[in-house]
């Protein structure tokens, strides 16, 4: 009997261990894996920036060749339609700027939520968030 009455001791014991190993290995796996979509997270919104930020500089040079000059501000830009002549198809019309993301004063976003800057001047804009100001 005394011998019975380890082993189940022992077992219950080893339960508890093993439940505890497996919970910290599993823990641990969705830790690293939280870690690489984070990291994945970061590398999709650098890459839409990158792409956002050529694409607006290719419009306001294409808008200052159309208009001769650049427009006031992106507002401006995303409301406005573009052809090459009267006769031409549109180049580029509201509805393809106006999908992007906007703050409540309809100025548009960069891909991590911050207002983009611009100077009419010189036909510059860029990202104000943080680290990426000189992209």
């Amino acid at each position: 009997m005394p011998l019975q009455r380890s082993l189940k001791k022992n077992k219950s014991g080893l339960l508890i261990l093993d439940s505890a190993v497996s919970l910290t290995i599993i823990a641990f796996l969705i830790w690293i894996f939280g870690a690489i979509i984070g990291g994945m997270s970061q590398n999709t919104k650098e890459i839409t920036l990158h792409y956002q930020l050529n694409n607006f500089r290719m419009l306001l040079i294409l808008y200052k060749e159309l208009k001769g000059s650049y427009p006031q501000d992106l507002k401006i830009l995303i409301k406005s339609s573009c052809r090459l002549s009267n006769a031409d198809e549109i180049i580029f019309d509201k509805k393809f700027l106006g999908s992007l993301e906007q703050d409540e004063q309809g100025e548009p976003l960069d891909a991590f939520g911050a207002r983009l800057y611009y100077d009419p001047r010189r036909g510059v804009v860029g990202s104000r968030t943080k680290g990426y100001e000189n992209w």
